[in-house]
């Protein structure tokens, strides 16, 4: 399928939005097999890697617009390769926090890298200036919306 021919369903604003993304999502995979690392999971360690403080699974969850159970198999699945640990929160015995190895620190570092690669390369295609324009208009479309997820 070419850009010329997209179907009309790929004129609309969702639409499009789903299928850039997709785009985006194919080619960052792509780029992390070389790691054997997932999508969502080099987002925990960059939620991770930006936190001053190991976080909750239900934290990440959160910031991940994600339910729990879900980020609780990927930290797992993250603690046996070594990417993450879990520390008892000591607030709340309850509780388990994650924080980022250095295993999992060099490897958000990496990645970052090569993340910073494809997203140079899949949006070179506009100029600056429209980058810019679509940086501040999905962060607009992300401000006005986020208040509908609790």
């Amino acid at each position: 399928m070419t850009g010329d021919n997209l179907p009309p369903a790929d004129r609309e604003e969702w639409a499009s939005l789903y299928v850039a993304f997709a785009i985006l999502r194919k080619e960052s995979e792509q780029a992390l097999a070389a790691w054997g690392i997932t999508v969502p999971q080099v987002t925990v360690l960059g939620l991770l890697a930006e936190a001053a403080q190991p976080l909750s699974v239900g934290t990440l969850a959160e910031l991940m617009l994600l339910e729990s159970p879900s980020v609780t198999n990927r930290v797992d699945r993250m603690c046996e390769s070594g990417l993450v640990e879990r520390l008892k929160d000591p607030h709340d015995r309850r509780k388990a926090l994650v924080k980022l190895t250095n295993k999992g620190r060099q490897v958000h570092d990496k990645v970052r890298a090569s993340a910073a690669a494809v997203s140079d390369e899949l949006f070179g295609v506009l100029s600056d200036k429209k980058r810019e324009a679509l940086k501040l208009l999905l962060q607009e479309f992300t401000r006005r919306n986020i208040r509908r997820f609790p």
